[in-house]
């Protein structure tokens, strides 16, 4: 049996936005509180910061006007 992963609110934030949190919540019921430590990174670096030397997280990579931002 094949399960996919379903995306939740990731509408604004760039689709390379990487945090643990994606990983730990799948499946979980609705209504339940998502955990995550909030660590977050990118995708196309694999560091904390994105192609363009600016901080990852989930503030930060909502931001439309980035030069790496990659709408979802």
């Amino acid at each position: 049996m094949s399960e996919e992963l379903q995306v939740i609110n990731t509408a604004t934030r760039c689709r390379q936005l990487l945090s643990k949190g994606l990983y730990t919540n799948a499946g979980m019921p609705p209504g339940e509180k998502a955990t995550g430590d909030g660590n977050f990174w990118c995708g196309k670096t694999q560091t904390i910061f994105g192609p363009d030397d600016r901080l990852c997280d989930a503030e930060h990579c909502t931001d439309s006007t980035r030069s790496c931002y990659e709408a979802t």
